[in-house]
């Protein structure tokens, strides 16, 4: 009888997870949680295959056992009303090609010049203040501004989603478990209220805006429903906001941390793209997968998975796979990475993984620009999350007056 456990709802697992997803990887590639009632693969070899292999591990809520039980203590029911999560093919795949259309690559190419606008602008107003905690200033709505105007959320509304999206995907380490449970469960009546009205509104007058189109897509010859488009665009609204975020202010934190890796971007900017997936990697935005559930029996390194278990494929643990890479905990922004799990991997890989890639590089080649020489003015705070790398508050020191002169004068 083993006392180790992996229980992804401990908050003290956000501060240093590495040494545990080791344990995972060398001595239980196949873990069991009979408490929490889930498995876990965590090798970068298991995780990719489980992934790719969407008829034996399915999303869709029909494959559940007890379609009137929660799958596992990880899940609260409500978590799978949404959208694409929990959806398999050949449904998913269809409607999933009617989001992605708002994803091609030169649709997010043409995005460009409105996200360099808004680092510049964002990172003036910081240089103003003279101070910058980096979460809230900078990565927070740099992201939500972006994705909610894709989605045709009105600006003046925008933080407001950034706001109810910490209460669903994080949690104050302060908060008791209860309480966040009570508080979610408000978040998402409160999500869901605006965005009937929102679609009400996007159906009687249509715009040039990825809601709107849901709103007018039909998938197997009949229009989505209300609470379909409802839960898509809480779904884009809230992974938008939160994996973006996090992955930039992960990143951020990191070039504070390691400046031998900084001192090589500022030396070669065309580092950044690379930089930017090496951060993905090594805090991977999302930690790990909503529950799988196998549709039939297997066996996975000699032991029995059984038909309808929840199993939590974890990327994070994935991507530090020493079969896989090299020194996996020394974070270089020159390492040639191939295939990470950063942006997940198979039927559910990111949908806007090119976005989130565009966000980051100019994100780093904005914030390298002004404030080359940024240090940490104190602790980050890292908030509790069962599937995300949040951090809660960066806050940053600068040079005032070399960052003013900079922010004025943007590079050719």
């Amino acid at each position: 009888m083993t006392s180790f456990e992996y229980d992804p709802t401990r908050p003290d697992i956000q501060l240093d997870p590495y040494p545990l997803f080791k344990t995972l990887r060398d001595d239980y590639p196949l873990y069991h949680n009979e408490r929490l009632r889930f498995y876990a693969l965590s090798r970068y070899d298991d995780v990719m295959a489980a992934a790719a292999d969407g008829a034996l591990f399915a999303n869709g809520v029909d494959h559940y056992p007890d379609p009137e039980a929660d799958p596992s203590e990880l899940m609260p029911r409500w978590m799978m009303d949404f959208g694409l999560f929990y959806m398999d093919p050949p449904r998913h795949d269809r409607l999933r090609l009617l989001v992605s259309k708002a994803f091609t690559p030169s649709r997010v190419r043409a995005l460009e010049p409105v996200v360099r606008d808004l680092a510049r602008d964002l990172l003036r107003r910081i240089v103003a203040s003279g101070r910058c905690e980096l979460v809230h200033d900078f990565a927070a709505p740099l992201a939500t501004q972006v994705i909610g105007a894709l989605l045709g959320v009105p600006s003046a509304d925008r933080w407001q989603f950034r706001l109810w999206a910490e209460k669903i995907e994080q949690r104050d380490p302060a908060i008791s478990p209860d309480q966040a449970a009570r508080e979610q469960a408000e978040t998402v009546e409160s999500i869901k209220a605006y965005m009937r009205e929102l679609v009400a509104k996007r159906r009687a007058e249509p715009q040039d805006d990825l809601l709107s189109a849901l709103a007018a897509a039909e998938v197997d010859g009949e229009g989505l429903g209300d609470e379909q488009v409802v839960n898509l665009g809480y779904q884009l609204m809230v992974a938008g906001n939160d994996t973006t975020a996090a992955m930039i202010s992960n990143g951020a934190l990191r070039l504070a941390e390691f400046p031998d890796e900084r001192r090589r971007l500022l030396e070669d900017p065309s580092l950044v793209p690379n930089a930017v997936e090496e951060m993905t990697r090594y805090d991977s935005p999302t930690v790990q997968s909503p529950p799988r559930i196998t549709t039939r029996e297997t066996r996975i390194h000699g032991q029995c998975l059984p038909k309808g278990a929840p199993v939590v494929l974890i990327w994070m643990a994935a991507n530090h796979d020493e079969r896989r890479y090299p020194e996996p905990q020394r974070f270089d922004v020159r390492r040639k990475l191939g295939r990470h799990m950063g942006f997940g991997h198979g039927l559910h890989f990111c949908l806007g993984a090119s976005l989130a890639r565009l966000e980051g590089r100019v994100a780093f080649e904005e914030l390298l620009r002004v404030m080359p020489d940024y240090a940490l003015d104190g602790e980050p705070l890292r908030w509790a999350s069962i599937w995300l790398r949040p951090i809660g508050r960066l806050p940053i020191a600068f040079d005032e007056r070399q960052a003013e002169r900079r922010a004025q004068v943007p590079d050719s």
